[in-house]
Order: structure tokens, then sequence, then C-alpha cells
């Protein structure tokens, strides 16, 4: 009984993780997420000397789905424009980062007109990983710099 009840538990992986959850990375992972702060760190790894972007990534919705696709909206400070991206995403190896592979599409926001589409690589280095949290070093293929999330889970 000791060895199943042991092999359920998944030991702390992440930086900020509790020390003990009894879901999987993937369990954990798959749901809908929104931004709540947001920090561009152009030369640190701390988020804390990074500057402040929440209010660019306030409308930034990520959901991760069992058949290993995603999708996230964005929409910009105006509203004017907003991107669709979606795609599959997987854990690296050793579970420090989920990639993603997709397709983005930014649209007009009044008249939904497609004004421009690409391929899109990402890595998101994970932080913290529970059920409601979700903390990453956003590793955008278009942008050097990383972006420091902070996600909570929404319904």
């Amino acid at each position: 009984m000791t060895l199943v009840l042991s092999a359920t538990y998944s030991c702390k992986k992440y930086a900020n993780d509790p020390t003990i959850s009894l879901k999987s990375e993937e369990a954990r992972l798959i749901r809908k997420w929104q931004v709540q702060v947001a920090y561009y760190s152009l030369f640190t790894d701390q988020p804390s000397q990074g500057e402040d972007q929440t209010y660019i990534w306030q409308n930034f919705k990520l959901e991760f789905k069992e058949d290993k696709t995603y999708q996230f909206e964005n929409y910009n400070l105006d509203m004017s424009e907003y991107t669709i991206e979606e795609g599959n995403w997987e854990f690296t190896e050793d579970l420090s980062k989920v990639k993603t592979t997709g397709i983005a599409r930014r649209y007009d926001s009044e008249t939904n007109a497609l004004l421009i589409q690409g391929s899109k690589n990402s890595a998101w280095r994970i932080m913290r990983l529970t059920k409601n949290e979700f903390w990453v070093w956003y590793e955008n293929q278009d942008d050097p710099p990383w972006i420091y999330m902070k996600f909570d889970a929404f319904k």
C-alpha cells in the first residue's frame, strides 16, 4: 500500500513548487490560464528587477488541452487587434519547460480581417506549477528578452 501511495505523489520539481503534489505535471498544466503578473526582463533572471508589463498582457489567456494542443488569445492595448495562436505542446524530457509550436494569426478587432500570420515556436520555463498557479519565463522566438508571467487558472 505504501508503494502505491508513494508512486502517486509527484515530488517538488520547480523552484517555487510545493513539496508534494498528488497530480502529475501534465494533470496540473491542462486547463485554462490567465495572466495575473508579467515582467519584461532584458538582462536579468530576476522578475523583481524587470519592468512591470502586466498592463500589456492583462488580456492574455492560454489553454493547454489533453490532446497536446494549445490555444492562446491576446488583445493589444487599445483592443484594436487580437492574436490567436494555436498548435501543439510538449514537455521537455526533464519536464523543466513546455515547448509550443504553432501558427499565430493577428486580426483586426472591428472587422475580424486577418492582418498577418506566421509560425511560432516558444518555450515556457516553469518556475511553479500547481492546479491553480503557473509561473513561467516565456521564451518568445521573436523577443530574445524573456517575460516572466504568473498565470492563475480560470474557468
